[in-house]
């Protein structure tokens, strides 16, 4: 299966609070799960079927991160949920929007973090766009980030070569 993705780094006045994920899914797939969650045929995604899709797709990878995956200092940092899931079909295509949620604070200093959405065993071939990733943070923080390779970065020896993270740096003003 395949995923295209973006990604929007989230910041609140406390700071990095979690990442903002768009998953768009082949047609090939999006139809599989529409046949499996579209319980009343009409081809949309009401209430219950939004809250099947979320367990069937995303309780499975909870182990993993949600596939998120934010490097702090020497670490990964753990998930700590899933907010705003959203299920829809959009051109024959499952698209999904949600944020998973972490917590690090923000201080007058810099701090570093090195965020790649990606899945390492390749189960979901994801290409994840962080040329077109962004940021929404208060006025009151110093946000920088760019996009590149994951070279020399230990944590990230698992990955395919071609992954690029988003490398976010952020202080109080």
């Amino acid at each position: 299966m395949f995923a295209d993705v973006t990604v929007k780094a989230l910041f609140s006045e406390k700071g990095f609070v979690g990442i903002k994920n768009h998953w768009v899914y082949d047609e090939m797939y999006s139809a599989a799960m529409m046949s499996s969650a579209d319980k009343d045929k009409d081809g949309k995604l009401s209430s219950s079927e939004n809250s099947w899709m979320q367990s069937a797709i995303l309780e499975p990878i909870e182990k993993n991160n949600y596939f998120n995956y934010v490097q702090y200092k020497s670490d990964f940092l753990k998930a700590e949920r899933i907010q705003d899931f959203k299920a829809k079909i959009v051109d024959r295509k499952l698209v999904l929007d949600f944020t998973v949620g972490f917590s690090v604070p923000v201080t007058a200093d810099y701090t570093m973090l090195v965020i790649v959405v990606s899945d390492p065993s390749n189960y979901i071939q994801m290409t994840t766009d962080m040329d077109n990733s962004d940021v929404d943070s208060p006025e009151l923080l110093e946000v920088e980030y760019f996009s590149d390779a994951l070279d020399g970065l230990t944590l990230f020896r698992g990955f395919r070569s071609e992954i690029e993270g988003l490398y976010l740096r952020y202080k109080k003003k």
